[in-house]
């Protein structure tokens, strides 16, 4: 009940970030509240402040309450609805910037937008933070598969695919969508020996 009062109380939040711009999206659609190019204005940055205060206060610590903000936009993006996604991995970036799960939530959604540059920025920042060895594994395929999607248009990308593959797989070998997506990848560049080695090695 506690964890959901502060949910209840996030929506509120979240009514006031909307209202914050005449433009046609939401500011708290965009990745970081459209910070530092859309300055937060005096209001919002109390209300930013008051938001952290009661988020960690009622759920423990700033970090804590990151991660169930992120936990809650992971259930948006599970059920396809980018936009709540986008403002709970708001609130969970605001809770606590070095958190690297925001910044990934925030690729995903941009990627499913057809956003790819911006979303692979973000994947790249949240490879910098990530400090869960097991989901480094997954980070790692997500940022090689976005790779290799920007390898079709400039194929030096495919490279990089590669590179972050690899490492993905040799922290895990039985991380079967490492061993997947490497193959996919590797049939885009035409080699497909290669991709059909990769993809038996794939254990599901």
């Amino acid at each position: 009940m506690k964890i959901w009062k502060f949910i209840v109380s996030a929506a509120i939040f979240v009514i006031l970030a909307g209202c914050a711009t005449n433009t046609e999206k939401r500011i708290d659609n965009l990745p970081m509240y459209g910070q530092p190019e859309i300055e937060r204005p005096p209001f919002l940055k109390k209300a930013d402040a008051d938001f952290i205060a009661k988020a960690s206060g009622g759920l423990g610590t700033r970090e804590e309450a990151s991660k169930i903000f992120h936990a809650q936009a992971e259930r948006f993006m599970a059920k396809g609805n980018l936009d709540f996604a986008m403002r709970r991995y708001n609130q969970s970036w605001l809770l606590n910037p070095v958190n690297y799960q925001p910044y990934w939530g925030f690729a995903r959604v941009l990627i499913q937008q057809g956003q790819l540059d911006d979303g692979i920025q973000y994947l790249e920042k949240a490879e910098k933070l990530v400090n869960d060895r097991y989901q480094k594994v997954a980070l790692l395929t997500d940022l090689a598969s976005a790779y290799s999607y920007k390898g079709q248009s400039i194929p030096n990308y495919f490279d990089k695919a590669n590179k972050k593959f690899s490492e993905s797989v040799a922290l895990d070998p039985a991380y079967p969508n490492s061993w997947r997506g490497w193959a996919y990848s590797l049939y885009e560049q035409g080699h497909y020996v290669d991709a059909w080695k990769k993809f038996l090695k794939q254990k599901v």
